[in-house]
């Protein structure tokens, strides 16, 4: 326990030095050797210990202490190519493993799934079960919404599934191996929503077939980067620099004072009702 303003005990030495040195002149009868039949002055302790506590109080004690807050977590959306040249040499299940291994380590986050090809589809809700969403992750296969790509089709589901989120981070990533040639929605159109809804998308290119341009432009108007990978190793990779990038923290720690003047506080006022009714009777 800590006191705020400690100093206050320099008024307690002056008070034993006034009770010492400043008596109030008054008529008094002396008798020899009065000091041998007088008792202990009981008002002079209720006093003492009537300053006392006022100053304990006046000193504020506190102590320290702190409460941890669990973060809520972000929003995060993997938007997969799910498209034909996706089967070739089986980047879509090496995909879906990488993005298993991400989903286990964002454990305060919500997470949602969307795969697109010819069309895009919502496969999964936000939701904080993983089981759940690498279940879903893992029923997914090559053509499963066309063998054609809808890049910013899939931005549109995103958009959906976190313009109603409350996280303090919402996120897409976004990963394909080809060029948009099926959306039905202007790029222009879905970039002002996901600025709106402060969106950022990450975007993954795979293998020489993809318009890093497109995919870079996306990424920077949303406030992220886009990245490109060629081997099964640099996916990996960028998901866990993804991950790293958007940490969340899991817990704040938060100090603060508790005080406790108010009880000596309470004994001085008993002490000083005492005082007034020994005075009185």
């Amino acid at each position: 326990m800590e006191c705020a303003n400690l100093w206050v005990f320099l008024l307690l030495i002056l008070y034993i030095i006034c009770e010492k040195f400043c008596h109030q002149k008054q008529l008094a009868i002396y008798f020899p050797h009065f000091e041998y039949i007088n008792p202990i002055n009981r008002d002079s302790l209720l006093k003492f210990f009537i300053i006392f506590f006022s100053l304990l109080a006046m000193c504020n004690p506190y102590t320290k202490k702190q409460i941890t807050q669990t973060n809520k977590g972000d929003a995060i959306v993997l938007a997969i190519d799910s498209s034909g040249s996706m089967a070739e040499y089986g980047k879509f299940h090496i995909v879906q493993e990488v993005a298993s291994d991400f989903i286990d380590k964002r454990k305060m986050d919500k997470l949602g799934l969307v795969v697109f090809g010819t069309d895009a589809f919502i496969a999964s809700p936000l939701t904080k079960n993983r089981d759940f969403i690498k279940t879903i992750l893992h029923k997914m296969y090559v053509g499963v919404a066309g063998r054609n790509t809808a890049i910013v089709d899939s931005l549109v589901q995103s958009t959906r599934l976190l313009r109603k989120s409350s996280a303090k981070s919402k996120i897409v990533i976004l990963l394909t191996d080809g060029v948009d040639n099926s959306s039905k929605v202007e790029l222009d159109n879905i970039i002002k929503l996901l600025k709106k809804e402060h969106i950022k998308v990450y975007t993954i290119g795979v293998g020489d077939g993809v318009n890093y341009g497109f995919l870079k432009y996306i990424s920077s108007q949303t406030g992220a980067k886009m990245f490109e990978a060629y081997t099964a190793k640099d996916i990996k990779n960028i998901y866990n620099l993804i991950d790293k990038l958007e940490k969340t923290e899991l817990k704040n720690r938060i100090f603060y004072k508790e005080y406790y003047y108010i009880y000596p506080l309470g004994v001085a006022f008993l002490l000083l009702i005492i005082y007034i009714g020994r005075r009185r009777w």
